[in-house]
């Protein structure tokens, strides 16, 4: 599958299209995340973005050394050679935004591991669902009920304002219980 510099095919339908994943500052958290536990170098971040993605996501050179560049500009990241490879930590100043922002962050690598997902299960929509289940840990019942939910939402489109608000309070009760699960596993 062919990549572009924003971060490669996109899922739509049953049509992969090429298209931006993510805006500036989302690839500069995400950098920030990867960079959180140890300094790295350009191609350690852009490998380690393609493995936790399993290759949905890669950067390239050409979009992510601005986005280091950026980083640095902003005070969150300092570079230090090394030889011919530099290398790119967190500053004080990048924890801290790091720590202010780390809810994005999360939902933002939650992502790129939803996306790697998702591709796999499409990859294997003519195997088994047996096959699909083990590749990914979904369960075909858990996307037999996100494909309702989305049919559902679909439906109530054209929902009045009074129906609307029905939802709304239908869906944040579901929202919350998922991230009680989520978070006590």
């Amino acid at each position: 599958m062919k990549q572009d510099d924003a971060g490669g095919a996109v899922q739509r339908g049953s049509q992969l299209t090429r298209g931006r994943k993510f805006n500036a500052e989302e690839l500069q958290l995400k950098l920030l995340w990867c960079l959180r536990d140890a300094p790295a170098h350009g191609y350690q971040l852009i490998k380690s973005l393609s493995e936790l993605s399993q290759g949905y996501y890669s950067p390239s050179p050409g979009v992510l050394y601005p986005a280091l560049a950026q980083l640095q500009a902003r005070g969150l990241a300092e570079v230090e050679q090394s030889g011919k490879r530099k290398s790119y930590r967190l500053t004080a100043a990048g924890r801290e935004y790091l720590q202010a922002h780390h809810q994005q962050a999360e939902l933002l690598i939650a992502t790129l591991r939803h996306a790697a997902k998702k591709m796999q299960w499409l990859s294997l929509a003519g195997e088994s669902e047996a096959q699909a289940a083990a590749a990914t840990g979904w369960l075909p019942e858990f996307i037999q009920a996100r494909k309702s939910l989305r049919a559902a939402l679909l439906a109530g489109s054209d929902a009045d304002h009074a129906q609307q608000r029905r939802i709304i309070e239908i869906l944040q009760r579901a929202a919350a219980d998922i991230l009680a699960v989520s978070d006590n596993p």
